[in-house]
């Protein structure tokens, strides 16, 4: 056997020892899966003083805040948004934010009945809400800011406020801590949104 035919034969050992090597590595360290998350609200007892029914119209919310992916603040001036990675609501955040919302205030009423538009078609009340932020930032706040517009088909609009909810993310910065103060923000942007409700029934 030649000298060059040796050297061949030893490159071949070493390239395949290197693929080896590297499928290795591979296998050992997997994909770590994606998590999904679910959203609440919690709301006190309230009464709107009507048993008419009240329509959730339709939730507005543009740009990257939109998808399923969590959103973290990266920064101020200008301020600035990312996906966080691995991290995911189980729906849209529009559609996770419209279920929220109904169930909340279903459970909260002692007389208004609420539901989505496709389910109360005949509803007199109608409630838009248009989201601008529903994001936060890592060991430090959750914030959900939203413009809500109610509208009776005859009174013409009732009630057109801009409403804003913070809450601190807990210790570890985690995305179920930031999950966990999303909740809570909304909660209490919600429970303002819903006495104001009550009040201009």
């Amino acid at each position: 056997m030649t000298r060059l035919s040796l050297h061949a034969i030893h490159h071949r050992f070493v390239f395949f020892g290197l693929v080896l090597l590297l499928a290795a590595c591979s296998a050992a360290t997997p994909r770590t899966p994606d998590t999904y998350y679910d959203f609440s609200l919690a709301l006190p007892p309230l009464a709107f003083g009507t048993t008419d029914s009240i329509a959730l119209q339709r939730v507005d919310i543009r740009g990257v805040q939109s998808g399923r992916a969590l959103v973290v603040v990266a920064g101020e001036t200008p301020r600035r948004f990312q996906e966080l990675r691995g991290h995911y609501w189980h729906v849209a955040a529009p559609t996770l934010i419209e279920r929220a919302f109904i169930d909340a205030m279903r459970d909260a009423s002692s007389d208004a009945r609420f539901a989505s538009a496709d389910m109360a078609k005949d509803a007199p009340y109608r409630i838009t809400l248009s989201v601008t932020e529903f994001a936060f930032q890592p060991g430090e706040t959750a914030s959900i800011r939203f413009d809500a517009v109610v509208t009776h088909k005859k009174q013409g609009t009732i009630l057109s406020e801009s409403y804003w909810g913070s809450a601190p993310v807990g210790a570890g910065a985690s995305a179920s801590a930031g999950v966990t103060a999303l909740s809570e923000a909304a909660s209490i942007a919600f429970g303002l949104m819903a006495k104001e409700l009550a009040a201009a029934l």
